[in-house]
């Protein structure tokens, strides 16, 4: 984490320092034509319901990334077959909430509870599993499961069922936050441009002149 904070930073030099311009001002433009508040303008604004359609398939992604970087190690490392099983469910539960995403996208089913009820349900599936883990942890083994996490799965069961039954935020959120991510990344692009420009001849000419003068004073 780092090495990459320290790269964002301080880019290596290069001659096509321009790429990295050209794409902040790229992401700055497309960030703009997402945002939420071109929804009520003229036809002619041809992207103005750009950024309503894309909700989907940011929940879509988000989904797949909780299921490929969480979920699947969770059903690796699992050894007791009950809360395995459970985990299998919940992957496949959400694998389907993902593929409804993209196919509402192309009309072929409608999913109407919205990204808070998504999220609700995610956060119940993990607290229901972690809560049936606790149980048969407590069976198997000698030593007691933490009662700090088995605190926290049934606060995810409880505020999954709030989040699900009566949504604390809109969908717009969750496109507001994206226009910002994407924002923020186009600025950090658009300044490495201008810190990856290489050197001029001209201020090479003049380093080396200090360099051999530095040496020949010693």
């Amino acid at each position: 984490m780092k090495k990459l904070v320290d790269s964002i930073l301080h880019p290596t030099k290069t001659k096509w320092f321009w790429v990295y311009i050209v794409f902040g001002v790229l992401g700055f433009i497309l960030g703009i034509m997402l945002m939420p508040v071109w929804s009520g303008c003229p036809d002619w604004v041809f992207w103005k319901s750009w950024g309503t359609r894309i909700i989907n398939m940011i929940i879509c992604a988000c989904i797949i990334l909780y299921l490929c970087l969480f979920l699947v190690k969770k059903i690796l490392a699992r050894s007791n077959s009950v809360v395995k099983v459970l985990t299998i469910i919940e992957f496949a539960l959400l694998a389907l909430i993902a593929l409804g995403c993209v196919l509402q996208q192309f009309k072929v089913i409608n999913i109407t509870n919205g990204a808070c009820a998504i999220l609700g349900l995610a956060m119940w599936c993990r607290g229901t599993v972690e809560i049936f883990r606790a149980y048969y942890h407590q069976r198997g083994n000698n030593d007691r499961y933490p009662v700090w996490w088995l605190v926290i799965a049934v606060a995810l069961v409880s505020f999954g069922v709030y989040f699900y039954i009566k949504p604390p935020f809109q969908d717009i959120v969750i496109l507001w936050i994206f226009v910002v991510f994407i924002l923020l990344i186009s600025l950090i692009l658009f300044i490495d441009g201008f810190l990856a420009k290489p050197a001029t001849r001209k201020v090479k000419v003049v380093k080396e002149k200090k360099t051999k003068e530095k040496k020949t004073k010693k």
